[in-house]
C-alpha cells in the first residue's frame, strides 16, 4: 500500500491563480505543494497577454493594498507598454479612450510567478497532472496519493478539482483563439466588434515585433471554425497570416454564491472570476489566489474557516465582477445585429464603452450598483 504524501495546502494549476495562491500560502507558513500537468509553464499561450496597469485595475477594484499584494507583472515578461484602447464598431467607426497597460509573453509571465511562489517556499512540481480530488485527497497521473487540510482549484474552466467537488458554476463557456502576427503596431489596443466574432469581440494586441491577434466567440455557424474566422480578421486588417495558433475557453458568467466546497477553494477561470465585458481575467485571478492562500494558510495555522475567503474574494471583486455579468448580458439582447451595435455604440460613445470595459454603467444608460 502506498503512504499519501501529506502537504497543508495542494494548488492545483500553476498560471497566475495557482501561482499566486501557492506564494500566499507559503508565505503565511502552510506546507505547500504546487503542481501542473504542463511540460513548460506558460505554454501553450492561452490568453490575449494584455494587463492593465496597476492603477488602471484600482480604477475598477478599489482596494489598492491587496493589488500591491498580489498584482505582480514581472519586468522581465513586460513586452510592450500601451496607452489606449479603442473599441471599433462593425461599421469601422473608432471610439478610443486612456489606458494604460502592457503587453507580456505569458511564457514568462507565468514561469517568473511559478518560481516566485517556490522562493517563498512552495514546493512546485510538473509536468504533474491531477486525475482525481475528492476531499482532500489528491491523485496524481503518477498514481501518487496526496492529503492535504486545504485544495486550491486554479486548473481553469474544465476544473478536475471541480469536479471531484461537485462546484458548477453557471456561465458559458466562450470559443477562444489566439495567435501572433508579425509588423509594427501602434501602443493601442483594439477591439473589433459584431459579426466578425459573434457574440464576442477581435483584437490586436501590440507586441515587440507583432502583435497578439484573436478573437472570442460565444457560437459557431454551420461550417464555421475559429481558425477560419481569425484568418478572414486578419486578411481584413492587411496583415500577414497569423502564426501558432492556440485555442481554449473562457467562461464567463455572474460570480458564484460561494467559491468554497469543503476543503477546496476556486480561483480565477475555475471559479468563474472573468471580467464579462472584456474577457480579462488575470488581474482576478491574481486577486483571488491571493485571498485563498492567505485564508488556507490562516486555516492551517489557526483554524480559521474557510469561508473567510467567501468574505474576502466578494469584498474585493464581486461587485464589479456582478455588474460586467449584467452589463454583458444586457449589450448582448440589445445589439443582436451588426446594425444595433453600431447604432449603440454611437449611443454611448467613447466614454459610455470605456466605462463598460472598467465594469460600469455607461451615464446615458444610468444604473450603478
Amino acid at each position: 500500500m502506498t503512504t499519501a504524501e501529506r502537504y497543508d495546502v495542494v494548488v492545483v494549476g500553476a498560471g497566475p491563480a495557482g501561482s499566486l495562491a501557492a506564494r500566499a500560502a507559503a508565505s503565511g507558513g502552510a506546507r505547500t505543494l504546487l503542481v501542473d500537468q504542463r511540460a513548460e509553464l506558460g505554454q501553450p499561450v492561452q490568453c490575449g497577454e494584455f494587463l492593465p496597469a496597476p492603477e488602471e485595475l484600482a480604477d475598477i477594484f478599489p482596494f489598492p493594498d491587496v493589488i500591491r499584494a498580489a498584482y505582480e507583472i514581472p519586468s522581465g515578461s513586460v513586452l510592450r507598454e500601451t496607452n489606449s484602447m479603442s473599441c471599433i464598431a462593425p461599421g469601422g467607426r473608432r471610439y478610443r479612450f486612456p489606458l494604460r497597460g502592457f503587453s507580456v509573453a505569458r511564457r514568462s509571465f507565468d514561469k517568473a510567478l511559478a518560481l516566485h511562489a517556490e522562493g517563498a517556499g512552495a514546493e512546485l512540481r510538473f509536468p504533474s497532472g491531477v486525475t482525481r480530488v475528492r476531499g482532500g485527497s489528491v491523485t496524481m497521473a503518477s498514481g501518487a496519493a496526496i492529503e492535504a487540510k486545504v485544495v486550491v482549484g486554479a486548473d481553469g474552466p474544465l476544473s478536475t478539482v471541480a469536479r471531484g467537488a461537485g462546484f458548477a458554476p453557471a456561465r458559458q463557456l466562450y470559443r477562444m483563439i489566439t495567435a501572433s502576427s508579425v509588423g509594427e503596431f501602434p501602443p493601442e489596443i483594439d477591439l473589433f466588434f459584431g459579426s466578425v466574432a459573434p457574440g464576442g469581440y477581435a483584437w490586436t494586441i501590440p507586441k515587440a515585433g507583432a502583435a497578439n491577434v484573436g478573437l472570442g466567440v460565444t457560437r459557431l455557424s454551420r461550417g464555421a471554425t475559429l481558425g477560419r474566422l481569425l484568418d478572414r480578421f486578419v486578411r481584413s486588417l492587411g496583415l500577414p497570416p497569423a502564426e501558432d495558433p492556440t485555442c481554449w475557453w473562457v467562461p464567463i458568467g455572474a460570480p458564484p454564491g460561494s467559491a468554497v466546497r469543503g476543503c477546496a477553494l476556486f480561483v480565477g477561470d475555475a471559479a468563474n472570476l472573468v471580467m464579462a465585458t472584456n474577457g480579462g481575467g488575470i488581474p482576478t485571478a491574481m486577486i483571488s489566489g491571493w485571498d485563498a492562500g492567505q485564508v488556507a494558510a490562516e486555516h492551517v495555522r489557526e483554524g480559521v474557516p474557510l469561508a473567510e475567503y467567501d468574505r474576502r474574494w466578494k469584498e474585493h471583486l464581486f461587485r464589479p465582477l456582478a455588474r460586467g455579468h449584467r452589463l454583458k448580458r444586457l449589450g448582448d439582447r440589445v445589439a443582436s445585429t451588426d446594425a444595433l451595435l453600431d447604432f449603440g455604440m454611437r449611443y454611448i460613445g467613447a466614454s459610455g464603452l470605456d466605462a463598460m470595459m472598467r465594469l460600469r454603467w455607461p451615464g446615458r444608460l444610468g444604473g450603478n450598483s
